[in-house]
């Protein structure tokens, strides 16, 4: 899998020169591959949601460049505008960005800004749909009659309609309701699974980023704190504490019993990883 995003010493300030100025991200240095599915998490403040927004130039660096497929897209009108198709960005409530007369004309309103032929838009407005389970009778209703989590649904079709090379979603599951949360986490899988999508997936939960990313980014202090595999990330779990993060409560566990003197191994993160820690303990594998 080949470079598609890279980050090569990004700052932003907001409010430069004046009394609010603030540095937001510092010095940022990543790559991500074809194919990925990344996790960002960090605390509230620490920078995740800027850094993001650098990925599409929708915030141009206040140093360091940015580029996709090895093209540094803040060079020009063009390349910006290329970037907002090639990455697109999900952000937090993206429902009150809806504003269309039906679902259908909502998600089919970024195909139709790329220039697109009626053919294409509407091929790619129910593919969309398909992706994140919006049935033919649901596009021809207002957004605005929908439930929270379907207008969830339908503002993330809407990017999805781009056919964006790299998905990126800021907090997609916030606000919803435990059975809402798990929905939308199980669409952005199995839309990872089909498509190979490149996906970047800012949030809080460290359980979300367990269960669905292969490589997590920890931020703090508009900086990365730590890059690695799940595996990789837990072990570090005092580093996590000191920075105010949690980590899964099976790791939570297994670090436990290694404070109570059992040999286990506390970069577990999922249950079938625990039950094995387990039945190793009690002899049995």
């Amino acid at each position: 899998m080949g470079e598609i995003l890279k980050l090569e010493n990004v700052s932003y300030t907001y409010g430069a020169g004046t009394p609010f100025e603030k540095t937001a991200v510092k010095d940022i240095n990543l790559t991500f591959n074809s194919g990925d599915f990344v996790a960002i998490i960090g605390h509230t403040g620490s920078g995740k949601s800027t850094l993001v927004q650098h990925f599409n130039a929708l915030l141009p660096p206040t140093s360091g460049k940015v580029y996709i497929n090895g093209e540094d897209i803040n060079q020009s009108p063009a390349t910006r505008r290329a970037a907002r198709f090639a990455c697109g960005l999900v952000f937090q409530y993206p429902e009150y960005q809806l504003f269309e007369e039906t679902v259908f004309l909502d998600i089919a309103y970024g195909p139709k800004n790329m220039g697109l032929d009626e053919i294409e838009v509407k091929r790619r407005v129910l593919n969309a749909a398909e992706a994140v389970g919006i049935d033919a009778l649901t596009l021809e209703k207002s957004p605005f009659d929908l439930s929270g989590g379907q207008k969830r649904r339908v503002a993330i079709a809407g990017i999805i309609a781009m056919e964006p090379e790299i998905l990126v979603l800021d907090e997609p599951m916030a606000g919803l309701d435990p059975q809402g949360r798990e929905e939308i986490l199980e669409m952005i899988r199995n839309y990872h699974d089909k498509h190979k999508t490149t996906i970047i997936l800012v949030t809080h939960s460290m359980e979300d980023a367990a269960k669905m990313a292969n490589r997590i980014v920890v931020m703090c202090d508009s900086q990365v704190l730590l890059d690695g595999t799940p595996s990789e990330i837990f072990a570090r779990h005092e580093v996590l504490t000191k920075s105010g993060l949690d980590v899964p409560q099976i790791t939570s566990v297994l670090i436990e019993l290694k404070n109570r003197g059992y040999d286990v191994d506390t970069s577990v993160y999922t249950i079938e990883g625990a039950k094995e820690q387990l039945m190793r303990l009690r002899g049995k594998v």
